[in-house]
Protein backbone atom coordinates (compact mmCIF):
# COMPACT_ATOMS: atom_id res chain seq x y z
CA UNK A 1 0.00 0.00 0.00
CA UNK A 2 1.79 3.08 -0.92
CA UNK A 3 -1.54 5.13 1.03
CA UNK A 4 -3.49 4.38 3.19
CA UNK A 5 -6.09 6.54 5.66
CA UNK A 6 -5.79 10.35 5.06
CA UNK A 7 -6.51 10.89 1.67
CA UNK A 8 -9.90 10.93 -0.45
CA UNK A 9 -9.06 7.19 -1.16
CA UNK A 10 -6.53 4.54 -0.41
CA UNK A 11 -3.53 4.01 -3.38
CA UNK A 12 -2.70 0.27 -3.75
CA UNK A 13 0.52 -0.80 -5.62
CA UNK A 14 -0.08 -3.31 -7.94
CA UNK A 15 2.75 -5.24 -10.64
CA UNK A 16 4.53 -3.65 -12.85
CA UNK A 17 4.31 -0.50 -11.28
CA UNK A 18 0.31 0.48 -11.53
CA UNK A 19 -1.90 1.75 -9.16
CA UNK A 20 -5.18 0.93 -8.02
CA UNK A 21 -7.27 3.78 -6.02
CA UNK A 22 -10.27 2.13 -3.63
CA UNK A 23 -12.78 4.49 -1.93
CA UNK A 24 -15.53 4.32 -0.04
CA UNK A 25 -18.45 5.92 1.57
CA UNK A 26 -21.71 4.74 3.92
CA UNK A 27 -24.59 7.06 4.07
CA UNK A 28 -27.36 7.08 6.45
CA UNK A 29 -30.82 7.83 6.38
CA UNK A 30 -31.22 10.88 8.83
CA UNK A 31 -27.95 11.99 8.52
CA UNK A 32 -26.82 12.25 4.66
CA UNK A 33 -30.41 12.04 3.01
CA UNK A 34 -34.13 12.05 4.43
CA UNK A 35 -36.04 9.05 3.23
CA UNK A 36 -39.44 11.14 3.74
CA UNK A 37 -38.58 13.77 1.60
CA UNK A 38 -35.51 12.20 -0.63
CA UNK A 39 -36.56 9.16 -3.71
CA UNK A 40 -34.69 5.92 -3.95
CA UNK A 41 -32.98 7.19 -7.28
CA UNK A 42 -31.78 10.16 -5.83
CA UNK A 43 -30.36 8.07 -2.60
CA UNK A 44 -28.95 5.93 -5.04
CA UNK A 45 -27.43 8.24 -7.12
CA UNK A 46 -25.94 10.47 -4.49
CA UNK A 47 -24.43 7.40 -2.69
CA UNK A 48 -22.65 6.39 -5.99
CA UNK A 49 -21.32 9.94 -6.73
CA UNK A 50 -20.45 10.93 -3.43
CA UNK A 51 -17.60 7.97 -4.21
CA UNK A 52 -16.93 9.24 -8.05
CA UNK A 53 -16.04 12.62 -6.32
CA UNK A 54 -13.19 10.85 -4.23
CA UNK A 55 -11.93 9.40 -7.71
CA UNK A 56 -12.31 12.73 -9.06
CA UNK A 57 -10.33 14.34 -6.53
CA UNK A 58 -7.50 11.88 -6.74
CA UNK A 59 -7.71 11.69 -11.08
CA UNK A 60 -9.03 8.20 -10.69
CA UNK A 61 -10.87 6.61 -13.58
CA UNK A 62 -13.92 4.13 -11.51
CA UNK A 63 -13.37 0.43 -12.83
CA UNK A 64 -15.49 -1.11 -9.99
CA UNK A 65 -18.49 -0.67 -7.84
CA UNK A 66 -19.43 -2.79 -4.73
CA UNK A 67 -22.35 -2.06 -2.86
CA UNK A 68 -23.86 -3.11 0.47
CA UNK A 69 -27.30 -1.91 2.02
CA UNK A 70 -29.02 -2.47 5.19
CA UNK A 71 -33.07 -2.35 4.90
CA UNK A 72 -35.34 -1.13 7.62
CA UNK A 73 -38.00 -4.34 8.59
CA UNK A 74 -40.47 -1.50 8.66
CA UNK A 75 -39.94 -0.78 4.88
CA UNK A 76 -42.75 -0.34 3.36
CA UNK A 77 -42.75 -1.88 -0.42
CA UNK A 78 -39.05 -2.49 -0.42
CA UNK A 79 -38.98 -4.14 -3.62
CA UNK A 80 -40.16 -1.14 -5.40
CA UNK A 81 -37.52 0.94 -3.38
CA UNK A 82 -34.25 -1.19 -4.59
CA UNK A 83 -35.42 -0.82 -7.71
CA UNK A 84 -35.51 2.45 -8.18
CA UNK A 85 -32.49 2.49 -5.77
CA UNK A 86 -30.46 0.17 -8.47
CA UNK A 87 -31.82 1.84 -11.63
CA UNK A 88 -29.98 5.26 -10.70
CA UNK A 89 -26.89 3.54 -9.45
CA UNK A 90 -26.75 1.39 -12.85
CA UNK A 91 -27.21 5.20 -14.94
CA UNK A 92 -24.06 6.26 -13.41
CA UNK A 93 -22.27 3.11 -14.27
CA UNK A 94 -22.94 3.19 -17.89
CA UNK A 95 -22.53 6.97 -17.70
CA UNK A 96 -18.95 6.55 -16.41
CA UNK A 97 -18.25 3.01 -17.95
CA UNK A 98 -17.85 0.81 -14.61
CA UNK A 99 -19.29 -1.90 -13.61
CA UNK A 100 -21.37 -3.12 -10.84
CA UNK A 101 -19.55 -6.23 -9.27
CA UNK A 102 -20.97 -7.42 -5.94
CA UNK A 103 -21.70 -6.16 -2.75
CA UNK A 104 -24.83 -7.33 0.00
CA UNK A 105 -28.31 -6.93 1.36
CA UNK A 106 -29.10 -7.35 4.90
CA UNK A 107 -32.45 -6.58 6.51
CA UNK A 108 -32.36 -5.02 10.37
CA UNK A 109 -34.33 -2.96 12.90
CA UNK A 110 -32.36 0.39 12.49
CA UNK A 111 -32.63 3.03 9.88
CA UNK A 112 -31.56 2.80 5.97
CA UNK A 113 -27.85 2.49 4.98
CA UNK A 114 -25.94 1.96 1.99
CA UNK A 115 -22.23 2.12 1.36
CA UNK A 116 -20.51 2.11 -2.13
CA UNK A 117 -16.87 0.97 -2.41
CA UNK A 118 -15.22 1.75 -5.60
CA UNK A 119 -12.30 1.20 -7.20
CA UNK A 120 -10.40 3.29 -9.97
CA UNK A 121 -7.64 3.79 -11.90
CA UNK A 122 -5.62 6.63 -12.58
CA UNK A 123 -5.94 8.64 -15.57
CA UNK A 124 -2.40 9.69 -15.46
CA UNK A 125 0.99 8.31 -14.35
CA UNK A 126 -0.32 7.82 -11.36
CA UNK A 127 -2.68 9.11 -8.58
CA UNK A 128 -2.95 13.00 -7.30
CA UNK A 129 -2.84 13.27 -3.51
CA UNK A 130 -3.64 16.58 -1.18
CA UNK A 131 0.13 16.11 0.49
CA UNK A 132 1.32 17.53 -2.70
CA UNK A 133 0.86 21.03 -2.23
CA UNK A 134 4.37 23.59 -2.66
CA UNK A 135 4.83 27.02 -1.13
CA UNK A 136 4.15 29.80 -4.28
CA UNK A 137 1.48 27.62 -5.32
CA UNK A 138 -1.94 28.87 -6.75
CA UNK A 139 -5.48 27.25 -5.02
CA UNK A 140 -8.36 26.82 -7.05
CA UNK A 141 -11.66 25.54 -7.02
CA UNK A 142 -13.97 24.39 -9.98
CA UNK A 143 -17.23 26.17 -8.96
CA UNK A 144 -19.11 28.38 -6.79
CA UNK A 145 -19.50 27.06 -3.02
CA UNK A 146 -22.25 27.04 -0.40
CA UNK A 147 -26.24 26.26 -0.32
CA UNK A 148 -25.72 22.93 -1.51
CA UNK A 149 -28.08 21.30 1.52
CA UNK A 150 -30.68 23.52 1.85
CA UNK A 151 -31.17 23.08 -2.21
CA UNK A 152 -30.89 19.41 -2.66
CA UNK A 153 -27.74 19.83 -4.95
CA UNK A 154 -25.89 17.40 -2.68
CA UNK A 155 -28.44 15.46 -4.39
CA UNK A 156 -27.98 16.09 -7.71
CA UNK A 157 -24.38 17.03 -8.27
CA UNK A 158 -22.14 16.07 -11.06
CA UNK A 159 -18.83 14.39 -9.87
CA UNK A 160 -15.79 16.22 -11.48
CA UNK A 161 -14.50 13.39 -13.41
CA UNK A 162 -14.22 15.18 -16.78
CA UNK A 163 -12.84 18.43 -14.97
CA UNK A 164 -9.91 16.07 -13.56
CA UNK A 165 -9.77 14.51 -16.64
CA UNK A 166 -8.89 17.75 -18.12
CA UNK A 167 -6.03 19.26 -15.81
CA UNK A 168 -4.58 15.76 -16.21
CA UNK A 169 -4.05 16.19 -19.66
CA UNK A 170 -3.07 20.05 -19.91
CA UNK A 171 -1.83 20.96 -16.54
CA UNK A 172 0.89 19.73 -13.78
CA UNK A 173 -1.44 19.40 -10.29
CA UNK A 174 0.26 19.29 -7.19
CA UNK A 175 -2.84 18.49 -4.66
CA UNK A 176 -6.06 17.80 -5.14
CA UNK A 177 -9.13 16.92 -3.14
CA UNK A 178 -12.98 17.28 -3.49
CA UNK A 179 -15.14 19.74 -0.93
CA UNK A 180 -17.28 17.59 0.90
CA UNK A 181 -17.19 18.95 4.57
CA UNK A 182 -16.44 22.41 3.36
CA UNK A 183 -13.50 24.63 2.12
CA UNK A 184 -12.28 25.99 5.02
CA UNK A 185 -12.12 22.45 6.91
CA UNK A 186 -10.93 20.76 3.53
CA UNK A 187 -8.76 23.04 2.83
CA UNK A 188 -6.89 23.04 5.96
CA UNK A 189 -6.60 19.23 5.63
CA UNK A 190 -4.60 19.75 2.36
CA UNK A 191 -2.27 22.10 3.90
CA UNK A 192 -1.91 19.88 7.24
CA UNK A 193 -0.93 16.73 4.75
CA UNK A 194 0.90 19.03 2.55
CA UNK A 195 3.06 20.75 5.21
CA UNK A 196 2.18 24.02 4.16
CA UNK A 197 0.19 27.12 5.04
CA UNK A 198 -2.85 29.04 2.62
CA UNK A 199 -3.98 32.44 2.24
CA UNK A 200 -7.47 33.00 1.05
CA UNK A 201 -8.98 35.95 -0.69
CA UNK A 202 -12.38 36.78 0.40
CA UNK A 203 -13.01 38.27 -2.70
CA UNK A 204 -12.27 35.00 -5.05
CA UNK A 205 -14.20 32.42 -3.11
CA UNK A 206 -17.01 32.18 -5.29
CA UNK A 207 -20.23 31.92 -3.70
CA UNK A 208 -22.78 29.67 -5.39
CA UNK A 209 -26.11 30.95 -6.06
CA UNK A 210 -28.19 28.72 -4.09
CA UNK A 211 -27.18 31.27 -0.68
CA UNK A 212 -30.05 33.72 -1.06
CA UNK A 213 -28.33 37.06 -2.10
CA UNK A 214 -30.70 38.54 0.75
CA UNK A 215 -28.07 37.50 3.37
CA UNK A 216 -25.28 39.70 4.46
CA UNK A 217 -21.91 39.70 2.53
CA UNK A 218 -20.73 37.79 5.70
CA UNK A 219 -23.36 35.48 6.01
CA UNK A 220 -23.04 34.21 2.70
CA UNK A 221 -19.30 34.13 2.67
CA UNK A 222 -19.58 31.88 5.79
CA UNK A 223 -21.83 29.28 4.00
CA UNK A 224 -19.63 28.98 0.96
CA UNK A 225 -16.57 28.35 3.42
CA UNK A 226 -18.23 26.01 6.05
CA UNK A 227 -21.86 24.52 4.32
CA UNK A 228 -19.99 21.62 2.46
CA UNK A 229 -21.62 18.67 0.37
CA UNK A 230 -20.52 20.97 -2.81
CA UNK A 231 -18.41 18.24 -4.21
CA UNK A 232 -16.45 20.83 -6.50
CA UNK A 233 -12.25 19.93 -6.81
CA UNK A 234 -9.73 22.29 -4.62
CA UNK A 235 -6.47 21.95 -5.89
CA UNK A 236 -2.88 23.05 -6.16
CA UNK A 237 -0.98 24.07 -8.83
CA UNK A 238 2.36 26.82 -9.94
CA UNK A 239 1.35 27.85 -13.54
CA UNK A 240 -1.66 28.81 -14.06
CA UNK A 241 -1.44 29.67 -17.50
CA UNK A 242 -3.18 27.20 -19.17
CA UNK A 243 -6.32 27.36 -17.03
CA UNK A 244 -7.27 30.26 -18.78
CA UNK A 245 -7.33 28.68 -22.46
CA UNK A 246 -10.30 26.53 -21.47
CA UNK A 247 -14.06 27.01 -20.91
CA UNK A 248 -14.34 25.53 -17.64
CA UNK A 249 -14.81 27.56 -14.74
CA UNK A 250 -11.83 27.71 -12.29
CA UNK A 251 -11.65 30.01 -9.46
CA UNK A 252 -8.46 31.51 -8.17
CA UNK A 253 -9.12 31.38 -4.24
CA UNK A 254 -5.50 31.92 -3.13
CA UNK A 255 -1.77 30.84 -2.60
CA UNK A 256 -0.23 27.96 -0.72
CA UNK A 257 2.21 29.50 1.67
CA UNK A 258 5.03 28.51 4.31
CA UNK A 259 3.66 29.32 7.32
CA UNK A 260 3.09 25.33 7.91
CA UNK A 261 -0.33 24.99 9.27
CA UNK A 262 -1.49 28.36 9.31
CA UNK A 263 -4.57 29.22 7.19
CA UNK A 264 -5.34 33.21 7.29
CA UNK A 265 -8.03 34.86 4.53
CA UNK A 266 -6.91 38.31 3.86
CA UNK A 267 -10.80 40.90 3.39
CA UNK A 268 -11.26 43.18 0.66
CA UNK A 269 -9.07 46.45 2.90
CA UNK A 270 -6.66 43.60 2.94
CA UNK A 271 -6.81 42.69 6.42
CA UNK A 272 -5.43 39.26 7.32
CA UNK A 273 -7.33 37.03 9.95
CA UNK A 274 -6.96 33.18 11.08
CA UNK A 275 -9.42 31.24 9.47
CA UNK A 276 -11.18 28.82 11.58
CA UNK A 277 -11.85 25.31 10.36
CA UNK A 278 -15.60 25.37 10.13
CA UNK A 279 -17.25 22.32 8.43
CA UNK A 280 -19.17 18.95 8.91
CA UNK A 281 -16.85 17.08 11.42
CA UNK A 282 -17.11 13.43 11.08
CA UNK A 283 -17.86 12.20 14.62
Amino acid sequence: MQVGIGDDGAVLNCQAGQQQVVVTDMLLDQVHFDLQTTSAALVGRKAVAVNLSDLAAMACWPTAAFISIAIPRVMAAPDQFLSQLYDAMAELADQYRFTIAGGDTNRWDGPFAINVCLTGVPMGQQAILRSGAKPGDKLFVTGPLGGSLASHRHLTFEPKLQTAMWLVENATVHAMMDISDGLSIDLHRMMEASGTGGLLSEDGIPIHDDVPESLSRAVRLQAALSDGEDFELLFALSDDTVLQSTAIDFHLIGYVTDQVGKVVVEDSCGARSVLPESGWQHS
